[in-house]
């Protein structure tokens, strides 16, 4: 048996990355739930949307009972109504993003709002040690970040009025990035972070567009 032993600097070190882990899921999986709520609100009548999945899963063929004609083609639906396969190859899965919660994605749809949620984590708390003034300023900076870093992972994007610099974005979707650093900071008071990461709690200065 061996036995590690965690000293200073290294529990530390352990103990930072765990909480910024729990921080980081915690932003992520709320920033999934409100991209559900505001796409609900706004496309009432969309009941479901089919993305597919690279994320190697393994499912009972059997299990893949309802025959339905969905935006990403003919598929059989899984009796859990979360997870479609195309009729006509197998190897093309399909996963419900508008109905499953952020724990219930595969990695590959869930990666995108975990980088967003790290990339807005990691520059509040930046902001908080180094006494930042966090205003709207400091919001819109760190947004524009998160998104240039989007544009980086979706070089490929169709929707090209996207593909442009922050400042040129609609106000939705400047809205949209800003939600995540936004949910970042509330979270960071409301589960009490502050102990935890040895600083003050977040207080915005000046008035906040959201």
């Amino acid at each position: 048996m061996y036995v590690v032993l965690l000293c200073g600097n290294d529990v530390e070190s352990t103990l930072f990355k765990t909480n910024f882990r729990f921080f980081v899921k915690s932003v992520a999986h709320v920033y999934h739930s409100n991209w559900r709520a505001d796409f609900l609100a706004t496309k009432p009548h969309v009941k479901n949307r089919f993305k597919l999945t690279t994320a190697v899963r393994h499912y009972n063929s059997s299990d893949f009972i309802y025959p339905m004609i969905l935006t990403v083609g003919s598929c059989l639906v899984h009796r859990n109504l979360k997870v479609a396969r195309d009729r006509y190859n197998s190897s093309l899965i399909y996963v419900d993003i508008l109905n499953m919660q952020y724990d219930e994605l595969p990695p590959d749809r869930a990666r995108d709002n975990r980088i967003t949620a790290r990339i807005a984590c990691k520059h509040i708390l930046q902001g908080v040690r180094r006494k930042r003034l966090l205003n709207q300023y400091f919001i819109e900076e760190v947004s524009e970040i998160i998104h240039i870093e989007w544009m980086k992972r979706n070089l490929n994007h169709p929707q090209k009025e996207l593909m442009v610099p922050y400042d040129n974005l609609s106000h939705i979707e400047k809205s949209k990035d800003r939600k995540a650093v936004l949910i970042a900071c509330r979270l960071y008071n409301e589960l009490y972070l502050y102990y935890w990461f040895n600083t003050t709690p977040i207080y915005f200065t000046g008035r906040i567009i959201y």
